[in-house]
């Protein structure tokens, strides 16, 4: 009875170490540590971009007036507008102005240093008052092209839904294709999702700004005229047709672009071959005349 009792104290007292005492000392593991310190990092790095995001508002606030025009403005508006990027035009005139001083300041330095690398570098002032502005075209178009070549998948749903029923609310099959669609479609679809809760006619009239492609405004045309009551399936299936000419046709330039890719790499391997071969051989001549001598 004696040693009973003895146990169940002992095991108390080791219940109320690991409850109160253990958690102190408890190791950490390594993929803990990672995780916490990939996670300050990360904090770091958003709390320096708030501090620059801060900067850039305030010169864009104080300043941005002066250094932009009303029609650059309207233009820059559109492509943030376009990106979702929620920040002002002045802002990317300040990034512009910021690149462009680093740009003159590395000029100067190669100047300094050596002429001739001072004039070549004069090129990064160009480019640097480019780049921002580019960067967003270039963002725009790939978006606009990975739309255009997956849309044709999303009307053959929504051609097929309709088809069937009339029924059939646009926002039931847009959840449908979302998890199919590609990064920048289901980026669209969503926010046309969000704006079903407005009205069909209102999200249309939206994906027909932010999306101005020809066969995003006849989509858009052919779906309001069917809101209105008019039962226009002919257009619909007509559309449909386009469609699958104008995928069919990015699938063909899509395979010519591989074809070209993978030619270019068999000639650059071909070459690489023939070089190793003359080496080759060259350095068995070389060794033979030297037997010779």
């Amino acid at each position: 009875m004696v040693i009973t009792a003895k146990i169940f104290i002992l095991l108390s007292i080791v219940y109320l170490i690991k409850v109160f005492l253990y958690p102190y000392f408890k190791p950490v593991s390594n993929k803990q540590k990672s995780r916490v310190r990939r996670f300050i990092n990360e904090r770091k790095k958003e709390k320096l971009k708030g501090k620059i995001r801060g900067v850039k508002l305030y010169l864009a606030n104080q300043y941005g007036r002066y250094l932009i025009s009303t029609a650059e403005k309207s233009r820059l508006k559109k492509m943030i507008d376009r990106l979702d990027l929620g920040i002002k035009p002045e802002e990317i005139r300040i990034d512009q102005l910021f690149l462009l001083l680093c740009a003159v300041l590395v000029t100067m330095f190669m100047l300094t240093a050596n002429q001739l690398l001072g004039y070549t570098s004069a090129v990064f002032i160009i480019l640097a008052w480019l780049y921002p502005i580019d960067e967003l075209e270039k963002t725009i178009e790939r978006k606009n092209q990975n739309i255009a070549f997956d849309f044709p998948a999303f009307y053959s749903m929504v051609y097929y839904q309709y088809s069937k029923s009339v029924n059939i609310f646009l926002a039931d099959v847009i959840k449908d294709y979302i998890p199919n669609a590609n990064p920048d479609m289901s980026d669209e679809l969503g926010v046309m999702l969000d704006n079903i809760d407005y009205g069909e006619e209102y999200a249309l009239k939206q994906l027909k700004k932010r999306v101005p492609l020809r066969y995003v405004i006849k989509f858009c045309d052919v779906m309001e005229t069917r809101l209105k009551g008019y039962d226009n399936i002919s257009q619909m299936a007509y559309l449909k047709n386009e469609l699958d000419e104008f995928r069919v046709m990015a699938l063909e330039d899509e395979l010519a672009k591989r074809e070209r890719i993978n030619a270019r790499l068999q000639m650059i391997l071909i070459v690489v071959l023939a070089i190793y071969i003359a080496v080759y051989y060259l350095f068995m001549v070389l060794s033979s005349l030297k037997m010779f001598q």
